[in-house]
């Protein structure tokens, strides 16, 4: 529980030198004072904690060592959630999409964008009336900054939208929201895919249908528009806010949408039976 608040502690105490020194209540020997005397001493308490963890988890080889480290802490879940948005925007910008080798993009951004475009344009609003109206520059500054920030958190969450698509493999199928790959299903566990509108967004994204079965929605401004009923169930980890840990859900069914729901039965279809004949 201690080494779980000693990040917090750190963060803690970097405000609040920093609210002091922008305040003029302590000057800047006294700041470097506080950095030396506590602020390095939680940070290294804290780095001691995470590199423990990585090494009680190196049986999981490095990569997986590191994940567990992430995902064990919620400030390392909040800071990994924003270096794969900014990560999002960048190819967004470069229009480089996140599909490996032997992977089929299949989109889901189309009309998905509105609001969040909405609010992207109030930010740039909320800048320029914050220049006009607030009076004093120190204030002005971290008003633009938080503003900026937020501002490229939402292109960043866009991006993720546009650049992280499901991916079809010919083994198996990969459902993404954004940045977290959401269920990764193997081609024999999906007993049918087809074409089935819904107009339905429900309020959490499993529910249980009239049918008993478990069913992840992700739905877009028009509800779902493909289906997949599974052989059996699936582990899937639903988008939640940064900082909780997602624990993993079964569900018997999963509904899309998809900017081509068409095209996607039809690949689908056409992996089956080639897969039938040989």
């Amino acid at each position: 529980m201690i080494s779980r608040w000693l990040p917090v502690a750190t963060l803690a105490v970097v405000a609040v030198d920093a609210a002091l020194l922008a305040a003029g209540a302590i000057s800047w020997p006294v700041a470097l004072a506080l950095i030396v005397a506590i602020e390095v001493p939680l940070a290294v308490l804290s780095v001691a904690g995470y590199v423990r963890l990585f090494r009680s988890a190196r049986a999981k080889g490095r990569v997986g060592a590191f994940r567990e480290v992430v995902d064990g802490d919620p400030l390392l879940r909040v800071a990994a959630a924003e270096m794969r948005i900014f990560a999002s925007l960048g190819r967004w910008v470069s229009r480089k999409l996140h599909v490996p080798d032997g992977a089929i993009a299949v989109g889901y951004a189309r009309g998905a964008l509105a609001v969040p475009a909405a609010f992207a344009v109030a930010a740039v609003v909320e800048m320029v009336v914050v220049h006009v109206l607030v009076p004093w520059p120190a204030v002005r500054v971290v008003l633009a900054l938080l503003s900026l920030y937020g501002l490229l958190f939402v292109l960043g969450w866009m991006g993720s939208q546009v650049v992280r698509p499901h991916l079809i493999y010919p083994d198996r199928m990969v459902v993404r929201s954004g940045n977290l790959a959401v269920v990764e299903i193997p081609r024999a566990h999906i007993a049918r895919m087809d074409r089935a509108r819904s107009p339905r967004t429900p309020k959490d994204y499993i529910n249980v249908e009239d049918d008993g079965t478990a069913t992840l929605t992700l739905a877009g401004p028009d509800g779902t528009n493909v289906r997949l009923e599974l052989a059996g169930t699936a582990a899937v980890r639903v988008p939640g806010l940064p900082w909780a840990r997602r624990a993993a859900r079964e569900v018997g069914r999963i509904r899309l949408s998809v900017d081509d729901p068409t095209s996607l039965v039809a690949l689908f279809s056409a992996k089956v039976a080639r897969r039938a004949e040989t």
